[in-house]
């Protein structure tokens, strides 16, 4: 395959309008989390992010649900959205409201395509230091971006709170 190219493993049957997971091991590149960033921003119809400078061949899972960032990944996505509203679900893997509110953000990450676009972000070890950064304290916290900077924040999982904040938001433009 040429270099630059992007081959997809589709590892489960993918719903439409599904998002892609970045599947990141700790050992790969920094210019492959870069392509499969940018290759699954294009997917979401992020029309703002650069090609890469660096020539890389990666490997994107395809799976049904959120796009999932990490700290490699974060900055780059949020600046690469431009005016596209981008909501980050800040999460635990072992909050029980993180979990009972998932399918409710995948139906209404379908639903708001392609004005906005909801993604994921696991506060783990291996993240926690970017999230305590970003001043998240509970989960679940959702913060919003349009043109790199937060516009909105709130903890908590209350479907019809988030469906206002995000409304509020797309109604400013």
């Amino acid at each position: 395959m040429p270099a630059g190219q992007l081959s997809v493993r589709v590892s489960s049957p993918v719903a439409r309008g599904a998002e892609p997971r970045l599947g990141l091991s700790a050992g790969k590149h920094k210019a492959q989390a870069r392509v499969d960033q940018w290759s699954a921003a294009h997917r979401v119809g992020i029309a703002a992010a650069a090609a890469p400078h660096e020539s890389a061949t990666t490997t994107a899972e395809v799976q049904t649900g959120l796009l999932e960032l990490n700290k490699e990944t974060f900055d780059d996505y949020i600046s690469a959205a431009g005016d596209v509203l981008v909501v980050v679900d800040f999460f635990t893997e072992w909050c029980g409201p993180c979990k009972l509110i998932y399918p409710q953000l995948v139906a209404l990450s379908e639903a708001l395509a392609p004005a906005a676009v909801i993604v994921k972000f696991n506060c783990n070890q291996a993240n926690k230091e970017l999230a305590k950064t970003l001043g998240i304290k509970v989960a679940p916290t959702f913060q919003l971006y349009r043109g790199g900077a937060k516009v909105g924040e709130m903890t908590g999982a209350k479907v019809e709170r988030l469906k206002a904040l995000i409304d509020e938001q797309l109604n400013q433009n």
